[in-house]
């Protein structure tokens, strides 16, 4: 019986940037929760309530929320990666805490209850979670033989199908003699991916376990809607605002206290909206779509596959397709955020990838602004009216 699990939560996310410029990746909402709350309750459900997380940026904001864990039913032990030197480093920390089989999972990937029953139940003391995907290139693939792993290809770095790394592990406590033995990275760090190749490369077992629970990640900040959207598909419906007369409410919807959908609002699940909103009227809320706790959205606005966190104000006559928008936003009427095909730019090269927009926190702008396609808006810009547009723009800049 597993008891224990550790969660590594030390890392920024810098892929993800600029949501994580004020707050880690785990924390980053997807269907209303963070990315780590979703782990923890699967977590839970599976009675593994001994949880050691390993945290280091931002790492106030995450103990802040989620305290001693009692309130999801696990108990929380904090444990600090000062210098953020990757996950084998990370694993490290944890060594006077375990003495016994455990669980490895990071906490900015969502997975479900069942993905970790097959974790767990997997013959074997050294097991990789593994799923069966088309993907671009920016996961680990597995070379399986008879359910044993012969080799890990770190970020083919090109389209492929294959076995993927999950980044979920099932170890035993030997894992913490061969982290000792982890070369340094051409990057100057310890991944947990260089360990195992070691120990394959030795002769240890290591074994896969092919899933088909719920799993997924967000490297760039614009996947937050694939796992927004399988994370909303996970939600049971229900509806505890008010909801006026003449608004409708179709599919699987799930709505807070304190929450108004006004008049002749049109809903279309799944969407989740948080407490305390004010919706409408006239709205149209389309699906996979999340709006945060205490969100306003203006007349005759439309809403569609994205992603309003907590605290945003969107004024009359908006249309928002297909965009991640941080907290505490101010967005006045008219504005357009237009989905498309666009070529993004993100540190290691260029991604031609179908969005809208990825605003930051605090960003306000004046009425008919106009977001092109792969905009990228960083924290504290504040956009004048009438302005169109595109690229990206740095943290604090004024557009007039």
């Amino acid at each position: 019986m597993i008891l224990k699990a550790v969660i590594l939560a030390a890392g920024e996310g810098r892929r993800c940037r600029p949501l994580t410029q004020t707050r880690s990746k785990v924390m980053l909402p997807v269907a209303n929760r963070p990315f780590m709350e979703h782990v923890i309750r699967a977590l839970a459900a599976c009675e593994v309530k001994e949880l050691l997380v390993v945290v280091g940026y931002q790492k106030e904001r995450i103990m802040n929320h989620f305290e001693d864990g009692l309130r999801y039913g696990v108990n929380i032990t904090y444990v600090v990666q000062d210098e953020l030197l990757g996950t084998a480093h990370a694993l490290s920390k944890v060594r006077d805490h375990i003495n016994e089989d455990f669980l490895v999972l990071n906490g900015d990937n969502l997975l479900d209850e069942r993905a970790i029953q097959d974790l767990m139940s997997a013959p074997g003391k050294e097991i990789i979670l593994s799923k069966l995907r088309e993907h671009s290139g920016d996961y680990g693939v597995l070379t399986v033989e008879g359910g044993k792993v012969t080799r890990i290809v770190e970020k083919p770095g090109r389209p492929c199908a294959g076995i993927l790394n999950t980044g979920a592990y099932r170890f035993s406590p030997q894992i913490f003699e061969e982290l000792s033995k982890t070369p340094i990275s051409e990057r100057g760090s310890y991944e947990l991916t260089q360990t195992i190749s070691q120990m394959i490369n030795g002769g240890k077992d290591i074994r896969a376990m092919m899933t088909d629970g719920a799993w997924t990640d967000a490297i760039f900040a614009w996947d937050l809607r694939s796992a927004n959207s399988l994370a909303a598909s996970l939600q049971r419906p229900r509806v505890q605002g008010e909801v006026e007369d003449g608004a409708v409410l179709k599919g699987p919807v799930v709505m807070g206290e304190n929450s108004l959908i006004r008049a002749g609002s049109y809903i279309v699940g799944p969407v989740i909206i948080g407490k305390n909103c004010d919706i409408g009227p006239n709205v149209v809320v389309l699906p996979a779509t999340s709006i945060g706790d205490s969100v306003r959205v203006g007349s005759g606005s439309e809403i569609r596959n994205s992603i309003v966190m907590s605290g945003t104000k969107i004024g009359s006559g908006c249309i928002i397709s297909d965009s991640v928008i941080g907290a505490s936003c101010h967005f006045a009427d008219q504005i357009m955020l237009e989905s498309g095909r666009a070529t993004v730019d993100v540190e290691e090269g260029c991604h031609h990838v179908e969005f809208g927009a990825v605003v930051a926190d605090n960003v306000t702008t004046g009425s008919r602004a106009f977001m092109n396609p792969g905009t990228i808006i960083g924290t504290d810009c504040k956009i004048g009216s009438c302005t169109a547009l595109r690229g990206r723009v740095e943290r604090g800049t004024r557009v007039i």
